[in-house]
């Protein structure tokens, strides 16, 4: 092993990198122009990969030195092997990313530069936890587990659903129900989440915040039928988020807390005919699961007799 390597030093410059791409995926790009923005985009990600390939190259070199045959089984063994195949995905990511850029249309390129920035992030964590453990000193990056990613997708689907409004308003309404939904689709893609949907589905979030921005500045004079067509729209994109609840984790999630929910607020050791504050907060992170639910949460409902038959009956469904 080599003397002069630190492992605090490395852990610093992947702190510094992750911290780094952070920045660049929080950039506001819907302002920007586009293609200037992309032209500089792949150099700069380049440079971040490149960054990353000369420290994951440092770490391997380190404990993988022995002139014995590394135990990949031992801390050291792992962190040499993880430093490995990581330096492997990522070159090979940027060569693909190089490759499928040619000729493609500069948002594109944002979103295919944005995917790789998140797996030199993700990279950077899992290599700078498994230094950690192995120099014995205090882990410095946390990832972000797949089912908090889960739970903000639905959490951004319940926020526009909340203002959208379940039927279609009427003409004079739809200025109050539409320019809601242009700071909650801004917020969505300020987010670092939004760099993790689907590619069509952030294409569809910045088309509909662009058609939010027009039409509530009045672009086309507050024009009904185009301004019923983007409610549509928009009702559409909410429930196309709504079918995350399908995925696996998100089941097993909700399952436990309307167990709990059910017990906790109708169980032999209920007390009162509120539900509790500490439940009714759990009970907000299956916001998005159900829209009778979802009401009452909207509506900040606390009475137990209004929760009972629209639990048991996502209780029976779960």
């Amino acid at each position: 092993m080599n003397s002069d390597f630190q492992p605090t030093e490395i852990q610093q410059e992947l702190v510094t990198l992750a911290t780094n791409v952070d920045l660049i995926r929080r950039f506001r790009y819907q302002d920007a122009d586009h293609a200037r923005m992309a032209s500089e985009l792949v150099p700069a990600v380049e440079a971040v990969t490149l960054e990353l390939v000369d420290v994951l190259d440092r770490i391997h070199r380190h404990y993988n030195s022995s002139d014995d045959e590394p135990d990949l089984m031992s801390n050291a063994g792992m962190v040499a092997d993880i430093s490995s195949m990581s330096r492997q995905e990522v070159v090979t990511r940027l060569g693909k990313l190089k490759g499928e850029v040619q000729g493609a249309k500069p948002l594109d390129t944002i979103g295919l530069s944005m995917g790789l920035l998140g797996t030199l992030r993700r990279t950077s964590v899992v290599v700078e936890n498994q230094l950690a453990d192995t120099a014995e000193i205090r882990r410095r990056l946390r990832s972000q587990r797949e089912l908090d990613l889960l739970l903000e997708i639905r959490s951004a689907g319940f926020e526009l659903a909340l203002v959208l409004g379940q039927e279609e308003p009427p003409s004079s309404e739809l200025r109050s129900r539409l320019q809601p939904t242009q700071d909650v689709l801004g917020g969505l893609i300020d987010r670092d989440l939004y760099w993790e949907l689907p590619d069509d589905a952030r294409v569809t979030a910045s088309d509909l915040h662009a058609r939010v921005r027009m039409w509530s500045g009045g672009g086309d004079g507050y024009d009904s039928v185009s301004g019923r067509h983007l409610w549509r729209a928009l009702r559409a994109y909410v429930d196309r988020l709504r079918r995350i609840n399908e995925r696996h984790e998100l089941l097993e999630y909700d399952r436990s807390i309307v167990r709990m929910a059910h017990s906790t607020i109708f169980g032999p050791s209920a007390r009162g005919e509120q539900i509790p504050t500490s439940m009714f907060k759990q009970l907000r992170n299956i916001a998005g699961r159900d829209p009778v639910i979802d009401r009452l949460l909207a509506t900040d409902e606390h009475s137990s007799a209004n929760w009972r038959e629209p639990l048991m009956r996502l209780r029976e469904s779960l």
